[in-house]
C-alpha cells in the first residue's frame, strides 16, 4: 500500500472527502427522520408492521404470516438499532479523518475521533431508548474476538518486516515477556496496597486486572511512526512488543480468571503460590507452543493449497482465500483450547513469507492493500465500540481510574528501564562491528515509555472477567473495572497518542528515514538461532512450499512494469468467471505464445 502510494498509483487527495460528506449528510438526515417513529412507537407495533400483518392475514397459513411478520420486525430492529447508527458514525469518521489529514492536525489521533463519534452515537441512541445496555455488554466480546481481532492480527503478521523483526526478536521478547510480567507485578501490587483508597481489596482481583491492563496497544503511535518514517529500531521494538505481549497477557489473564485454578468464587483461601506459578508457567508454555504450532501448520497448509491449486490466474479468488484464512485459523485454535490471536499472528507471519512467491507483483500489492483496509475498518470498529461503551461509564470509577493510570505509568517506566538495560547489555556482550550502533538511547526509552497506550485487547479481556469479582469484592466491581478500562484507553489515547509527533520533535529523534527491510538485519550479529532458521528455510520449507518455477517467477516479477492501481484492480475484477472471463479465455486459447506473453 505504501509502495503504491509512493509510486503515484493513487492519490490521497481525491473526491473521497466530498463523497464522504454527501453520504454522511444523507445518512444522518435519514436517521433523524426515522428516529421519532423508532422512539415513540415500539417497532413491533409500527404501522408498517401492522400493514404487513394485515396483508399476511389473508393467507391461509397463519403461522407463515406470523413468521414473516416476525422476520420483518427483526429487519426493522436491526436496521434502526445497528445499521443506521453504525453506518452514519463510520461515514462521519471517514469525513473527519479526511479533514484532519488535509489540515495536518497530527495532535488529534484518528482513533480518538472514532471514540468521540462512537460516544456521541451511544448518547443519542441511549437518549432515544434504542440502546440495550445488557445486550451491548453481551455482544462486545464476541464481536471483537470473532470479527475484528483476527483480521487485525493477521494483517500485522502478514505485512511484518520479517528481517528486522528477526534481527531484534530476542530484544522484543525481553520487552514483551519480562517487561509485561514486571508491569503486571507492579500494577497488581500497587492496586492491592492502595485498596483502602479505591475499594479493590482482593488480591486476585487486583492481579487479574493488572494482567489485562499491562498489555500495550499503541495503534495511534505506530500510525504516527509509519507516516513520519521514524527510526526503524524504535518502530520495530514498539510494534513487536505490542504484538507479543498480547499473548503473554492473555495467558496470564486466563490463569488468573480460571476457576479450575482458584476454585469456587466463594472460596476465600487462595491456592499455594507454587501452584499458581506452576499453572501460569505451564499455561504459558502450553498456550504459546500449541498456538504457534497450530498457526504454523495451518499457514503451511494454506500455502500448499495455493501451490497445488495454482490460483495465480484467479487473482481475486486468491486474495479472498488469503483474507478468509485468518478466521478459520482463529476458530480452529479456539476450538482446540489454544489462543486464536497467537495462532493467527504466526500464521500471518508464515504466509507473509511463503505465500508471496505464489502471488504476482500485482497480487502481492493488492493483498497488502486490501488486508490493510480490512484491518483499518476492524480497528475503527473496535474504537467505535469503545466510544459506544462510554455510555455505560459512570463517575463512580473516576477515583480508581486515576489510580490505575498512575500505576500504569510507574510500571511502564520500571519495565522500560529494566528491559532497556538488559537489551543494551546483551548487545554489548554479543556486539558485532555494527550492532553497537543499535543500542537503545535514553531518547528511545522515553519514547518506549510514551508508547504505553492501551487498546482493544484490554477491553476484550476485561469483558471476559468472571462474576467471581463481584462475589469476592463488593457488588458492581466488574462494571467498575470495565468503566476504568474504557477511561484509561481514552485518556491515554488523547494524551500520549496525540502528542507522539510533538514528543519526537522535542527529543530530536530522527524521522523521514527510508531504509531497506534488512537495515537492522544487516547490522545485527547472526546468532545460532538465526542460522538454524536460515537452514530450515532453505533445506526444508522453501523446496516444499515455494513454486517449482520460483526463480522464473521472481525474474518475471522483477521485469514487470508498474501499472496504475486502477488497472490492477480492474484486471482483478474482470477475472471473475463472468461473460468477460469466458470470452477472454476463448480468445486466449487461440492466440499465439507471443500474444499470451503480451497479454
Amino acid at each position: 500500500w505504501l509502495q503504491a502510494g509512493r509510486m503515484g498509483c493513487f492519490s490521497r487527495t481525491t473526491g473521497a472527502a466530498m463523497r464522504s460528506a454527501i453520504w454522511a449528510v444523507v445518512a444522518i438526515t435519514f436517521l433523524s427522520l426515522n428516529v421519532e417513529s423508532f422512539s415513540d412507537t415500539p417497532l413491533a407495533e409500527s404501522n408498517s408492521t401492522q400493514a404487513w400483518g394485515t396483508a399476511s392475514g389473508s393467507r391461509s397459513n397463519s403461522s407463515g404470516a406470523e413468521s414473516e411478520s416476525h422476520a420483518r420486525e427483526t429487519v426493522q430492529n436491526i436496521s434502526a438499532k445497528v445499521i443506521q447508527p453504525v453506518s452514519a458514525a463510520l461515514m462521519c469518521v471517514l469525513l473527519l479523518a479526511t479533514v484532519l489529514e488535509r489540515l495536518e492536525m497530527t495532535w488529534i489521533p484518528e482513533s480518538l475521533v472514532i471514540i468521540v463519534v462512537g460516544g456521541l452515537c451511544g448518547i443519542a441512541l441511549d437518549s432515544w431508548e434504542l440502546l440495550d445496555h445488557e445486550r451491548l455488554l453481551e455482544i462486545n466480546a464476541p464481536l471483537v474476538n470473532l470479527a475484528f481481532l483476527p483480521i487485525i492480527i493477521f494483517e500485522s503478521g502478514f505485512s511484518l518486516r520479517q528481517k528486522d523483526f528477526a534481527a531484534q526478536f530476542v530484544h522484543i521478547l525481553i520487552f514483551a515477556v519480562v517487561g509485561t510480567f514486571l508491569a503486571m507485578g507492579v500494577v497488581g501490587a500497587l492496586i492491592y496496597a492502595t485498596g483502602g483508597q479505591h475499594g479493590i481489596t482482593d488480591a486476585r482481583t487486583a492481579f487479574t486486572y493488572a494482567s489485562l491492563i499491562a498489555a500495550t496497544d499503541p495503534v495511534a503511535t505506530l500510525s504516527t511512526y509509519s507516516s513520519l518514517g521514524v527510526d526503524p529500531l524504535l518502530s520495530v521494538i514498539v510494534f513487536g512488543e505490542s504484538t507479543i505481549n498480547d499473548a503473554v497477557a492473555i495467558v496470564v489473564f486466563e490463569v488468573m480468571n480460571s476457576e479450575d485454578v482458584w476454585g469456587a468464587a466463594s472460596a476465600r483461601h487462595a491456592p499455594p503460590v507454587s501452584e499458581i506459578w506452576s499453572a501460569i508457567v505451564c499455561g504459558i508454555l502450553q498456550k504459546l507452543s500449541g498456538s504457534i504450532v497450530i498457526g504454523l501448520l495451518l499457514g503451511m497448509a494454506y500455502t500448499l493449497v495455493l501451490r497445488w491449486g495454482d490460483m495465480r490466474h484467479a487473482m481475486s479468488f486468491e486474495l479472498l482465500f488469503i483474507m478468509i484464512s485468518c478466521y478459520l485459523t482463529f476458530s480452529t485454535a479456539e476450538c482446540a483450547g489454544m489462543s486464536g490471536i497467537i495462532a493467527v499472528l504466526f500464521c500471518g507471519i508464515f504466509m507473509g513469507i511463503y505465500s508471496q512467491p505464489h502471488l504476482s507483483s500485482h497480487g502481492s500489492m493488492l493483498a497488502s492493500f486490501f488486508l490493510k483496509q480490512l484491518a483499518t475498518m476492524a480497528d475503527m470498529g473496535i474504537f467505535l465500540l469503545v466510544g459506544v461503551d462510554m455510555v455505560l461509564v459512570n463517575f463512580s470509577c473516576v477515583t480508581f481510574s486515576l489510580w490505575v493510570m498512575l500505576f500504569c505509568l510507574i510500571a511502564r517506566a520500571a519495565a522500560v528501564g529494566l528491559c532497556g538495560a538488559l537489551s543494551n547489555g546483551l548487545k554489548q556482550l554479543s556486539a558485532g562491528k555494527q550492532e553497537v550502533e543499535l543500542v537503545l538511547t535514553g531518547k528511545h526509552m522515553l519514547m518506549l515509555w510514551h508508547a504505553g497506550l492501551r487498546g482493544g485487547i484490554a477491553l476484550v479481556l476485561c469483558l471476559e472477567i468472571g462474576d467471581w469479582v463481584d462475589v469476592r469484592g463488593r457488588p458492581g466491581t466488574k462494571q467498575e473495572l470495565i468503566n476504568t478500562t474504557i477511561v484509561v484507553i481514552v485518556v491515554f489515547l488523547l494524551v500520549f497518542g496525540g502528542s507522539t509527533a510533538w514528543s519526537l520533535r522535542m527529543l530530536g529523534i530522527q524521522v523521514g528515514m527510508e531504509v531497506d527491510e534488512g537495515y537492522l538485519y544487516d547490522r545485527s550479529l547472526m546468532s545460532c538461532i538465526h542460522r538454524c532458521l536460515h537452514s530450515v528455510h532453505h533445506r526444508w520449507l522453501a523446496p516444499v512450499l515455494f513454486p517449482a518455477d520460483t526463480e522464473a517467477l521472481s525474474a518475471a516479477r522483477d521485469g514487470e512494469d508498474v501499472e496504475p492501481l486502477h488497472s490492477i484492480v480492474s484486471a482483478a475484477i474482470s477475472r471473475h468467471r463472468g461473460h468477460y472471463w469466458f470470452v477472454h479465455e476463448a480468445a486466449g486459447a487461440g492466440s499465439s505464445d507471443e500474444d499470451d506473453h503480451s497479454e
